[in-house]
């Protein structure tokens, strides 16, 4: 056989050998992460629902439901009530994280008012606390000055959310945009989540604070507590960089991230970057996704068959679409561009997808 023939039919081989063990690799993967348990770490769970239950069935997965709001009692009331009811009574597939009011922070009793409330949640199964963006770009001392998180009013709460073993979850601050001016769209007019929410844009309000405070405030808390576990929601609010999420890791031993509402901001960067930042730090990063559920809508309405069918077949594509990025290779289309998955190992895969939640957060994985 020629020599040059011979070389040729190697080398093709050899391609084509890598492609099929690769290709099998990566099918193992996907299928490795549809077969395991794993914990969504945020979702807004206002009941439970048939079409939620049979989506976790589906993908062997279970919710985690965050009460939020501190400034709405009303809400909060609401929100926690219901995730006592369906939380205790469905722990396979629900578990859930109280919140506070601050609507009486100035009352000489509020941190006993606060503890005695924690510690009922607490009681009915409550593992994890969470604080949110109205803390340090909303509600003020008297003096008329923004309350940021690093308050030392907090402190005797982040002791006791510390002494009762439980987790802080934490929403501070917006993703740097906000402090940004809006989008202008093809109609001419603002576009964005603050052109619809404008109190939470401080884009050009010299009274309002900064990023930099809000951000520095949240590390000054990590510092403070070395000892309270903290998942920071949302990338940490550092979703433009993964640089700078590695930066606090490295400082925070108590620090880790969720992922929701800002998988997009992972495919849009640089994926050799990312992946090898996941893979570092893979024991820091926890799956959520931010979705909202049950049989309420978002107006306060019922859901209708229809309606709860629909949301079924949505968040199904969701779960869908987020594992085939962190598991496969795929070209992945996303809106008018595409992104390649980023092929994560299966012992990452767990990590994110439901180790990490178990151990960054006790108690989670009752009864699943």
């Amino acid at each position: 056989m020629n020599r040059n023939l011979k070389k040729s039919i190697i080398s093709l081989f050899a391609i084509l050998s890598f492609c099929i063990f690769n290709s099998s690799s990566v099918t193992g993967q996907i299928s490795y992460l549809n077969s395991i348990k794993k914990i969504d770490i945020h979702t807004h769970i206002v009941s439970d629902a048939s079409y939620l239950k049979d989506v976790m069935e589906e993908l062997n997965m279970k919710f985690f439901t965050i009460c939020t709001r501190g400034t709405d009692m009303d809400r909060i009331n609401f929100q926690v009530n219901a995730a006592k009811e369906f939380c205790n009574q469905y722990p396979r597939y629900y578990a859930w994280s109280t919140t506070f009011d601050l609507t009486h922070r100035n009352d000489t009793d509020w941190i006993n008012q606060v503890k005695r409330y924690l510690k009922d949640s607490f009681d009915n199964g409550a593992v994890a606390v969470k604080v949110w963006k109205d803390i340090g770009m909303q509600i003020k001392n008297p003096n008329g000055e923004y309350i940021q998180i690093d308050d030392s009013m907090f402190n005797p709460i982040f002791d006791y959310i510390e002494q009762e073993g439980k987790t802080l979850f934490a929403h501070m601050g917006e993703p740097i945009q906000a402090w940004m001016p809006l989008p202008i769209g093809a109609d001419g007019k603002p576009r964005s989540y603050w052109a619809n929410n404008p109190e939470w844009h401080f884009w050009d309000k010299p009274d309002k604070p900064s990023y930099n405070e809000i951000i520095a405030a949240r590390d000054h808390v990590l510092a403070k507590h070395p000892n309270l576990r903290v998942v920071a929601c949302h990338l940490g609010s550092l979703e433009f960089d993964v640089d700078e999420v590695a930066k606090r890791f490295d400082k925070y031993p108590n620090f880790v991230v969720d992922t929701a509402a800002r998988i997009g901001n992972l495919m849009s960067q640089e994926r050799g970057k990312v992946r090898a930042f996941l893979i570092k730090y893979q024991d820091r990063i926890l799956y959520g996704t931010d979705m909202f559920g049950g049989m309420i809508t978002s107006s306060g309405a019922k859901r209708t068959p229809e309606q709860a069918e629909r949301a079924k077949q949505s968040l199904s594509r969701r779960y869908s679409n987020d594992f085939e990025f962190f598991a496969t290779d795929n070209e992945i289309s996303r809106r008018d561009y595409s992104i390649r998955g980023l092929a994560l190992p299966k012992e990452v895969l767990y990590k994110i997808f439901y180790g990490n939640a178990v151990r960054w957060v006790p108690g989670i994985n009752k009864d699943f």
